[in-house]
């Protein structure tokens, strides 16, 4: 039962962490941190349920490592990154994240309590985007100036744009697809092998271009699972 609590607490030191090294102004080490709280907060709650150990206190304390890790500190690194000392009241705009941030993981706690004695079909859509996603779009325009080195990802205004933007997309009702929820079908099993071998690859020898790929390849999902929404319920 402790397993799964561990990585949830690692997820959150990571978090942390990057903090600490965003003050220090190591900035890919900082959003590495982030990227790394991210992948280990979609393992916990596998290895929760391969182990048939999740709980209310997992519940919980997955949320309260969530809004350090994604909720805070992804604005807090673009905060230290160009927008302080550049923007006038920019720390407005890391209190309204963060305050979204954490009315998303309200919002998903309490649906999640309501249908955890539920036998029906499992979730195909969460309402809006999650906030390893809305972290991943905050730290974007970092990762495309990591690799492409472009000075407009350096703008105060586009961190602004992306941190305003994510905020909204947490807390609206816009469709997402819930990974939990897509069936896939064994004849396509191999093909979704080869792009994960595919993307693993990539991580290795281009870590910061196979996160853009990543984080873009979501957003584009955004349009198809309102579509699909849209054609279930009508």
């Amino acid at each position: 039962r402790l397993v799964p609590n561990i990585v949830t607490f690692f997820s959150l030191t990571l978090g942390l962490t990057s903090l600490k090294f965003a003050i220090e102004m190591k900035w890919e080490i900082s959003v590495f941190l982030v990227v790394l709280a991210s992948f280990l907060d979609n393992l916990d709650g596998k290895i929760a349920r391969l182990l048939k150990s999740s709980s209310n206190f997992g519940l919980e304390l997955d949320s309260l490592a969530d809004f350090i890790s994604f909720g805070i500190a992804p604005s807090f690194i673009v905060y230290f990154w160009t927008m302080s000392g550049n923007i006038e009241n920019s720390w407005a705009f890391v209190v309204f994240y963060a305050i979204c941030a954490s009315s998303r993981l309200a919002r998903f706690n309490i649906q999640s309590t309501e249908q955890k004695n539920e036998t029906t079909n499992k979730i195909k859509f969460f309402q809006g985007i999650s906030t390893p996603a809305a972290a991943g779009l905050v730290l974007l325009p970092m990762m495309i100036y990591f690799r492409f080195d472009l000075d407009i990802c350096n703008n105060p205004l586009v961190s602004v744009f992306t941190v305003i933007t994510s905020a909204i997309l947490m807390i609206t009702n816009i469709p997402t697809y819930s990974m939990k929820g897509i069936g896939i079908e064994k004849k396509f099993i191999p093909l979704i092998i080869i792009f994960f071998a595919g993307f693993l690859s990539l991580l290795i020898t281009d870590f910061w271009l196979g996160m853009i790929l990543f984080i873009t390849c979501y957003y584009l999902t955004i349009p198809i699972a309102l579509f699909d929404k849209n054609k279930t319920y009508n």
